[in-house]
């Protein structure tokens, strides 16, 4: 009795050893594990992250809209092929050669990374190591496309795992009609995946202003970059298991984030506004035989850009500029160099605008000239300088000024002339006839300060701010560096670089009415909502000088109207006011390890910008436009017609009249007919820089 009582003591003494050994075993394996998860290896690491895998997930792109919503910019979705080479079938070539036929590509471009992807599958089979890492080639959306996030990540997982490859893009998005083709052919491994396009059905002509985005449709330009935070939205995840092989086994509750899409923004362009602006500059131009031009179109009172067009043409018989080597330092006893031959030709006609190579790659890739190129506004500057002078009481309108006849020196032995030859003008005269000596004489009341704050209050010398990218500053003379010659070449546009947005901004203070008058908006590239309030910088001149100013040009635009353009039957709708200019182009710095051949002066030898600058209608402007002709031809130049009132002109007086029709504004009405001041037909020795 005692010997089975001892037994069964021992049997519960050994049970509750082992009970207690499984317990501790099973608490340090408990331990292990949570040092595992909490703190693993790194050889553990990466098989740990191998089985659970997060996707991101874009979000779809909001839509770029012109001013009356309809599309610049959007986003939709299209379809491109994929290859799995695990499942593709062994007669490789024949099938490339017929999924080439029915998608519409070269049979390499499916080819080469199918051949690529079954080599490193068949080396990884045999145990032999990748010699150098080999991403994957993506075609992508575009041309010069790269693989999205997600396919690098899929890529990099697979790496991890020594998967094979089965994930080998090889298309860009297809057609619907070429993916039904595909379809057809039902060949084993072909997948086809849905992804993101971006469309531009504002086409070329906006495409400066609305620019581009990348592959994975981050802004790269234009509106696109500027507006991409609202555009871009939030981004969604998505978080699922994976077995050893890489393949999804399920996704965990709450483990999907979809992304939020990105917001539609409304851009202050109007789409028909920019296809009149497109039509007319691009008819101007080739009337011109000019090698481009540039137009901006604005909203006075709000500020807003409703057009901006820039045209480059490629014409024959341009030669680039020929800069001659600059000379290297003598040493003594060095012979003299030869004399330097004489490589200027006369009527030869040169190469003036910037090389440009994205605008041969895609419009949006272009430099927008609109903010980007600086020029010499010749005589459509002095409105500005007018305006101050007049606000400054150093003379009256109706103020007779000695213009020589035409032909005069300076104090400093200048020597000036005029195009519009006569003994005598009015202040307003020198004006609307656009005299350089009547400016200059009204200048040198002035002191330099004084000159150089007229200018610069107009903002010139400082970005606008618009938001494109590129935007110059433009070219003021600092009073540091002021000269005589300074003053007299600024009062009638020169020695002074401008854009044409730059340009319209100033200009607004004289198209703005009431208590706006003589203020500058802030320029807008969004539209502006119906409870906007007028955009104010600062105030520039008084109201009554900012009508006295606008007055003054209406006599302008009645000269080109009466010789450079043929009014339509029935007579214009509207009155317009507006300063034309014409200014040799600047050459510029030499290249380095260059100089200025012999003879060369400053610009080119009758090489112009022709420019004019308008605002109407005259009782109530609703609209800005400036349009810059680059370079007309030879033929011009001989004709004497190459000036901006006779190439610019028309362009905008025809843009205006189609602009303000279209936005339903009420024609002007009738003035009583007034004698215009005329305009003296040019000399030939008249001076062009006017």
């Amino acid at each position: 009795m005692n010997h089975d009582h001892n037994g069964e003591s021992r049997f519960q003494q050994v049970s509750w050893m082992l009970l207690a050994g499984v317990c501790v075993g099973l608490l340090a394996m408990l331990v292990r594990v949570a040092q595992l998860q909490a703190v693993p290896s790194a050889d553990l690491s990466n098989h740990i992250d191998t089985r659970t895998t997060a996707r991101t997930e874009l979000p779809v792109r909001g839509d770029l809209l012109d001013r009356r919503g309809r599309l610049l910019s959007t986003t939709r979705f299209g379809e491109r092929l994929v290859l799995d080479p695990v499942v593709f079938p062994a007669q490789v070539d024949e099938h490339v050669l017929k999924l080439a036929q029915a998608a519409g590509v070269d049979p390499a471009d499916i080819g080469v990374p199918l051949i690529k992807a079954l080599e490193y599958n068949a080396r990884l089979a045999a145990g032999i190591p990748e010699p150098t890492p080999s991403p994957e080639v993506d075609p992508g959306v575009e041309e010069g496309a790269e693989p999205t996030p997600a396919d690098a990540e899929s890529n990099a997982q697979t790496a991890r795992v020594r998967g094979p490859r089965r994930y080998v893009p090889v298309t860009q998005v297809l057609s619907p009609e070429r993916i039904a083709a595909v379809r057809a052919l039902k060949i084993p491994g072909v997948i086809i995946e849905k992804r993101q396009v971006r469309e531009y059905p504002g086409g070329a002509e906006a495409a400066s202003i609305v620019g581009k985005v990348g592959v994975e449709h981050q802004g790269l330009l234009g509106a696109e970059l500027l507006l991409d935070e609202s555009l871009t939205g939030e981004k969604g995840r998505i978080t699922f298991v994976r077995d050893a092989k890489g393949r999804p086994l399920w996704i965990n509750p709450g483990a999907v984030q979809p992304a939020t899409p990105g917001e539609d923004v409304r851009l202050s362009i109007d789409v028909e506004l920019q296809r009149i602006a497109g039509e007319e500059l691009l008819k101007g131009i080739e009337e011109a035989d000019a090698v481009g031009g540039r137009l901006v179109m604005m909203d006075p009172a709000t500020g807003e850009i409703l057009a901006m067009v820039d045209i480059v043409r490629d014409l024959p018989g341009l030669v680039p500029y020929p800069w001659v080597d600059a000379p290297k330092p003598r040493k003594r006893g060095d012979p003299p160099p030869p004399p330097e031959p004489n490589v200027l030709r006369p009527g030869q006609r040169y190469v003036t605008l910037r090389a440009d190579p994205g605008r041969m790659v895609h419009p949006a890739l272009a430099r927008n000239r609109c903010v980007e190129d600086i020029y010499e506004p010749g005589s459509t500057f002095k409105p500005f300088i007018w305006s101050v002078i007049s606000e400054l009481r150093l003379a009256r309108p109706e103020e007779v000024f000695d213009t020589e006849g035409g032909r005069w020196r300076t104090f400093y032995g200048r020597y000036i002339e005029d195009v519009t030859k006569r003994a005598t003008m009015t202040w307003t005269e020198v004006l609307v006839n656009s005299s350089n000596i009547g400016m200059i004489k009204a200048a040198e009341r002035m002191k330099p300060a004084q000159l150089h704050e007229a200018v610069t209050r107009f903002g010139f010398g400082k970005s606008t701010n618009v938001g494109l990218s590129g935007e110059a500053s433009g070219i003021v003379t600092s009073l540091k560096n002021w000269s005589k010659y300074s003053h007299t070449s600024v009062a009638y546009g020169h020695e002074v670089s401008v854009t044409p947005v730059q340009m319209v901004r100033a200009f607004a203070a004289f198209a703005r009415d009431g208590e706006q008058a003589g203020t500058m908006p802030t320029l807008r590239l969004l539209a502006a909502g119906s409870d906007t309030a007028p955009s104010v910088a600062y105030r520039v001149i008084p109201p009554d000088v900012a009508m006295l100013t606008r007055a003054a040009m209406r006599g302008v635009t009645h000269n080109v109207e009466s010789r450079w353009i043929k009014p339509p039957e029935g007579g214009w709708r509207y009155e317009l006011f507006g300063k034309s200019g014409t200014a040799e182009i600047p050459l510029g710095a030499a290249p380095p390890g260059k100089k200025r051949p012999r003879g060369a002066g400053g610009y080119f030898d009758d090489q112009y910008n022709s420019s004019f600058i308008a605002g109407g209608p005259l009782e109530r402007p609703r609209l800005v436009c400036i349009v810059v002709i680059d370079d007309p031809g030879p033929a011009r130049i001989r004709a004497r017609s190459h000036y901006g009132s006779a190439v610019a002109g028309p362009v905008v007086r025809r843009v205006m009249e189609r602009g303000l029709t279209y936005l339903g504004v009420p024609p002007s009405p009738v003035q009583p007919t007034t004698p215009a001041a005329p305009l003296a037909t040019p000399t030939a020795s008249a001076a062009p820089r006017g």
